[in-house]
């Protein structure tokens, strides 16, 4: 969190960090039948724990330098941080590192689950031409679902 941000201050420790998946929205119209209603359907996992505020600067730098490695280590060209550069050095000072212990994990889904298989098969047809990311995942998601049920 960025150390400008009060939030990192509270002193209630018991948190719920919200890790959204991939969501769309279904319209009635796929089902092709009368009496249906629009909804979204989502995936998503929810961590319960404590929060723990990590107060040690080289483990801050350590937790920004994992943080970046991960996620940069697609691009074409990926960033990384250096042990003792100044500019690191700053950026983590910036921010306050955190870790959560987890208690409990939650995770949560909405695939149409509740409707039969040719209703579900309209909706992965009608996700399957839109062009955003989003509807290709859930569309992908139901498909997997409909898979495993055989």
């Amino acid at each position: 969190m960025a150390r400008a941000n009060p939030h990192w201050q509270t002193t209630d420790r018991n948190v719920l960090a919200i890790f959204s998946g991939p969501h769309a929205y279904i319209s009635p119209s796929w089902y092709e039948a009368e009496n249906m209603v629009p909804t979204w359907n989502y995936v998503a996992v929810h961590v319960y724990g404590s929060l723990q505020i990590v107060e040690d600067h080289a483990a801050t730098v350590e937790i920004v330098r994992d943080f970046v490695a991960f996620y940069e280590k697609s691009m074409p060209r990926p960033w990384s941080i250096f042990q003792g550069d100044a500019f690191v050095d700053k950026l983590a000072r910036s921010v306050v590192a955190f870790r959560i212990e987890i208690s409990r994990l939650e995770g949560k889904w909405k695939l149409n689950q509740n409707h039969p298989r040719e209703r579900r098969e309209k909706v992965i047809d009608a996700l399957s031409l839109q062009r955003d990311e989003n509807s290709q995942a859930i569309a992908a998601l139901i498909a997997q679902s409909l898979r495993e049920e055989g």
